[in-house]
């Protein structure tokens, strides 16, 4: 089968990035792959054609930079997409009768900070011109993003849809699309080794609530490592400052710790970074929000009460090989592979 991956990037920059690697990975046996991409920030992965189409990475409507795309969909048999914004594209690709989308984040169903008000509280409407007011008050940008988001959505009615979790599922019920939940896969690790400190990965943006890790790290006297860029590194003080490191040396981080940590304030579509942490036998004290409860119900500790000092390292090996065993039995390749393969087979 000859398969067309269209993506906004070719990076090693976060969870999206990959995953959409670790799809490549586990297809290049068994299909001809080409991956179209608007930028390039990372090497090629083996065995995959890879094509730069620049308007790919527009998240906009746009048809510049799209020259090449139709003859890429023609000469494919399946075209999956994966963080493509540009509806023009995914008007293109839904038209072809050949589409399948991964919605990994918000963009498709809210205009606004993913499905979060600015209280910190969960939307619970629509994305409405009215109801989209209360976080984005000026009307000539949010009558923008919502005409955005309704053109985003209407191609995805002629597409194949997946996303990583349950919640993300029912978000896009919610707005008349049907999709099937096939989260990421993730590698087990060996065993745990439990460390003194605690790890922070990702970005270090307010609606991941970075500060709130700091704080509680520094309530209870256990170091910090910080692996991740963002507008509020400069404000995390005391702590050790990693930037954004490889996904080789950020497991390997993740498993010397003694736990990681995940606040997030906004609703996670999967929050791959907690599965990553238990998948090396390290637990995860977490603020459960969107999609995270598909792995944050087995080794890891809610957000609030935290108490550091209970975490002995009994205790965190505990739930470590929980976490792992968890990790294996739900997110296994073999499995989650198949089940994409499976919608390729629905497609045409």
């Amino acid at each position: 089968m000859r398969v067309l991956h269209l993506a906004d990037r070719l990076s090693r920059r976060g969870g999206a990035d990959h995953h959409l690697r670790d799809v490549l990975a586990a297809q290049r046996t068994r299909h001809r792959l080409t991956l179209a991409v608007g930028r390039v920030t990372a090497s090629s992965p083996a065995g995959v054609t890879v094509q730069k189409v620049r308007g790919l990475g527009s998240p906009v409507a746009s048809t510049a930079g799209l020259s090449a795309l139709a003859g890429l969909i023609e000469t494919a048999d399946v075209v999956h997409c994966h963080n493509v914004m540009n509806p023009v594209v995914l008007e293109q690709v839904a038209a072809s009768g050949k589409g399948v989308v991964t919605v990994q984040d918000h963009r498709v169903f809210c205009p606004g900070p993913g499905k979060t008000l600015p209280s910190g509280q969960v939307c619970g409407t629509g994305f409405t011109d009215e109801a989209c007011a209360v976080c984005l008050p000026d009307d000539a940008y949010r009558e923008r993003l919502v005409a955005l988001t309704r053109a985003r959505l209407q191609a995805l009615l002629g597409m194949r849809c997946i996303v990583l979790s349950r919640w993300m599922q029912v978000q896009l019920a919610e707005v008349g699309i049907e999709s099937q939940v096939i989260p990421p896969w993730v590698d087990v690790g060996p065993e745990p080794l439990i460390g003194e400190g605690a790890v922070l990965a990702g970005r270090l943006v307010a609606h991941k609530a970075p500060l709130a890790a700091v704080e509680l790290c520094q309530a209870w006297g256990m170091p910090l490592t910080v692996c991740g860029v963002g507008v509020l590194a400069d404000q995390m003080h005391g702590v050790e400052h990693m930037g954004w490191i490889g996904r080789p040396v950020l497991r390997e981080v993740l498993r010397r710790a003694r736990v990681c940590l995940f606040p997030s304030r906004w609703q996670e579509p999967f929050g791959i970074v907690g599965v990553e942490a238990l998948a090396m036998g390290t637990p995860v004290i977490a603020q459960v929000t969107g999609g995270m409860d598909e792995w944050a119900d087995v080794g890891s500790l809610p957000w609030d009460g935290a108490d550091l000092s209970e975490l002995t390292p009994e205790r965190a090996l505990e739930l470590g090989r929980a976490g792992q065993a968890m990790v294996r039995e739900r997110f296994s390749q073999e499995r989650l592979s198949l089940r994409i393969e499976a919608v390729y087979g629905t497609v045409g």
